[in-house]
């Protein structure tokens, strides 16, 4: 018995808040929809909750949202300007982007065509376009950073590990994103933003973007735009630079994300050391400044001299032990000290030293690319940005090995203090003194003075004038200041070497060495030039987008705008847009290298199971594919009820008619056509007013939202009609046209 198809309802569920937008995945039966208090969820087929994400902040309203092409990632657009990309999995916000304007639509797409990998290479020569494909053999010996929640755990496991943001990505992909003051920011794989195009030039007056379409080959852009007159446009620009530099784009965005993991990875290792640092320092730095407040300025290391060298102990300074400092508090703090520089050692070397070499080495990658100017210069990637940026990165290599030798004669000075002062103490207090400490070398003694003698040279952390100290070397390298004590570098004959000569220290190849910054500082300006080097494409790629034509359309006033768009094929787009209330505007648009060609139909709709001419209102459209077209159309007249309609393209096609790209389409002579009449016919009563729904042709579904918004019903868009009774269906088709969507399309 042969089956038909037919549209059958799976579920019907009420939500509490208002819902404004939902989203099909077009790889998974999930759905993403946004309510009116600016929250985004996540739902299975079965209605089942995956998740909820409350809004960034108070009062923004969600605008947009967009699936990644492999369904993994969902970027959210808000209000306020922010552009969220959420692991679907896990529900972690992944990036976040001000676009600075509020945010209008977005659309993520992905290049046609076969499936490369991008990440390997072989000899063959596959011919001269491609005869330099892009390389990264970096993760065969540069392993990605470890999740920060672990960098205070002695080992790291492979499954403590993050994802990395790219999730095994090997396709070109780019998001697109639409403001409302006219801009359109091109993100590849959604983070790297290389290229922001001001629509308002091209049309010469002001403008909100409200659809973007790419054509299949991504060398094409199509912007519905509404100017300030509200008058609907579409704009055609010439997108060529994407689709004949994908290769160099995609090596650009792989060492941004991978720079931008690492500089956040060693943000996060950073703060985590100074932090550690600050905790064990706090209570004893406050001790020791409250005693310094109390003598005149250089009376503590004047203190502290006379009890090591006299034995004379002031009575400031022996309160301070007895009562501040105590002999458990000194154990107590002695055990901390050795236990911090322990962890900050470990941090500093298998961390921060560890992944800043990593820099050094996606940075000389990337010079490497800036060189082959004829490919990159056009994107602009610049040489000099680069070579500016690995002269910083060796300077901040640099910083870290000295931190590294500051913690080693520290850890030296520390004990031979922390020895002499436990000594000191328990003679105060007239007990024992243990032999060990009596034995003190003269090496000792030179430890303890040049640890003493910092107490007031360094001054107050915080930059003020008032009384107070950091207690050692170490804590300066972990402020954004530059550093009071600077290490004493005569003797060193490196140093020496290129002080005498000044051509080999000033090449480009020998890192700088800036004795007065502090590790923080010069982390500030590693991460500032690493921005530098990708703010450039922006400032150069829109001088490669040409404006082509722009498509005068129609003025609905202030009624919301309702467009679809598909890729027919490489050169052909059709849009469909709605008038309100009662007709549909089919555009087909045609572009070549010589010309551009457009044909126009219009279509109304009468009641689909009675011959009635009255017209029905069109509430929502949506391609379903390229050869269907998903309508959402209600009787106005009496009882409100919803229609979900898969209405055939290849006859509707036929129906258009040329037109001139000049003229405006709402002065064109177009055939007005009664779409109901179309076979094969596929419909299903909602049995409920409808407001909007969403639909997806590869996933074969579709939900239907309520007219006061707070109801859906879901569908499943093919299902096999097998006597079933509940079925809401008509077909004047012929047995042979068992598959709406096996037809092929009519240029």
């Amino acid at each position: 018995m042969t089956s038909f198809q037919t549209i059958k309802q799976l579920e019907e569920k009420s939500v509490a808040n208002e819902i404004n937008s939902m989203v099909w995945s077009d790889r998974m039966d999930l759905v993403a929809f946004s309510n009116v208090k600016g929250e985004v969820a996540l739902h299975r087929l079965s209605w089942t909750k995956a998740w909820n994400l409350n809004p960034p902040k108070e009062n923004v309203e969600v605008k947009a949202i967009a699936w990644r092409p492999d369904g993994k990632i969902l970027a959210v657009g808000y209000s306020s300007g922010e552009v969220l990309l959420i692991s679907v999995e896990n529900k972690k916000t992944l990036n976040v982007k001000d676009a600075s304007s509020e945010i209008t639509c977005i659309t993520w797409v992905q290049e046609k065509g076969e499936t490369t990998d991008k990440d390997n290479f072989t000899l063959q020569d596959d011919g001269k376009m491609d005869y330099m494909k892009y390389i990264d053999l970096s993760k065969l010996y540069l392993k990605d950073p470890i999740s920060s929640s672990t960098l205070d755990s002695p080992s790291s496991t492979e499954e403590a590990k993050e994802t990395n943001f790219l999730q095994e990505q090997t396709e070109f992909n780019l998001l697109l994103i639409g403001t409302k003051n006219g801009f359109i920011h091109i993100r590849i794989f959604g983070c790297f933003t290389c290229c922001i195009l001001n629509v308002n030039e091209y049309l010469g007056r002001s403008c909100s973007i409200e659809g973007i379409h790419v054509s299949e080959d991504i060398s094409k852009i199509f912007v519905t735009v509404k100017d300030s007159d509200l008058n609907i446009k579409i704009v055609l620009i010439n997108a060529n630079i994407l689709k004949t530099h994908t290769r160099e784009l995609f090596s650009i965005a792989i060492k941004y994300v991978k720079l931008l993991d690492i500089v956040s990875y060693l943000t996060n290792t950073i703060t985590n050391i100074t932090e550690t640092w600050e905790s064990f320092l706090l209570e004893i730095d406050h001790k020791l400044s409250k005693y310094a407040k109390k003598v005149p300025e250089g009376g503590v290391t004047a203190d502290f001299l006379d009890l090591l060298t006299f034995g004379i102990c002031s009575p400031e300074l022996q309160e301070f032990l007895m009562t501040d400092l105590t002999k458990k508090g000194l154990e107590k703090f002695g055990q901390t000290v050795e236990m911090s520089y322990a962890n900050i050692q470990r941090l500093l070397l298998k961390n921060v030293s560890k992944f800043g070499q990593n820099v050094s080495y996606h940075l000389a990658e990337l010079r490497g690319m800036s060189r082959l100017e004829d490919r990159y210069e056009v994107l602009g990637l610049s040489e000099h940005q680069v070579t500016e940026a690995i002269q910083s990165s060796g300077a901040f290599l640099l910083k870290s090995g000295e931190m590294q030798q500051i913690i080693n004669h520290s850890v030296v000075n520390y004990k031979a203090f922390f020895r002499w002062l436990y000594g000191a103490i328990l003679f105060l207090m007239d007990e024992t003194i243990p032999s060990e400490i009596h034995k003190m070398a003269q090496q000792d003694l030179a430890y303890i003075t040049e640890f003493l003698q910092n107490f007031d040279n360094i001054g107050n952390k915080d930059g003020n004038n008032k009384k107070g100290f950091v207690m050692e070397r170490l804590g300066q390298y972990l402020v954004d200041a530059p550093l009071t004590l600077t290490p004493n570098m005569e003797g060193n004959d490196w140093t020496t070497f290129l002080n005498e000569n000044e051509c080999v220290g000033n090449h480009p190849s020998i890192f700088k060495y800036y004795a007065n910054t502090s590790l923080i500082q010069q982390f500030k300006d590693l991460a500032v030039k690493i921005t530098n080097i990708f703010d450039s494409p922006k400032g150069i790629l829109p001088n490669q987008f040409r404006h082509v034509h722009t498509f005068d359309c129609f003025n609905f006033k202030q009624n919301m705008l309702r467009i679809t768009s598909v890729n027919v094929n490489k050169e052909m787009v059709l849009f469909g847009i709605l008038e309100p209330f009662c007709h549909l505007h089919l555009l087909q648009i045609h572009v070549t290298e010589e010309r551009c060609l457009a044909r126009c139909g219009k279509f109304y709709f009468t009641d689909l199971t009675e011959e009635s001419d009255q017209m029905y209102q069109i509430l929502d459209v949506s391609f379903y594919s390229i050869n269907i077209l998903s309508l959402l159309i209600q009787d106005i007249h009496g009882y409100k009820t919803a229609t979900l309609l898969q209405l055939p393209l290849p006859p509707a096609l036929e129906k258009l008619t040329e037109i001139d790209i000049n003229v405006a389409l709402n002065r064109a002579v177009l055939s007005n056509t009664n779409g109901s009449t179309f076979v094969p016919k596929l419909f299903k009563n909602v049995d409920m007013a409808a407001s909007s729904f969403a639909v997806s042709g590869n996933r074969r579904v579709g939900i239907v939202l309520s007219e006061n918004k707070r109801k859906v019903k879901l569908f499943e868009m093919e299902a096999e009609d097998e006597d079933e009774e509940d079925a809401d269906m008509t077909s004047s088709v012929l047995k042979e046209d068992v598959s709406m969507q096996d037809s092929h399309i009519i240029d």
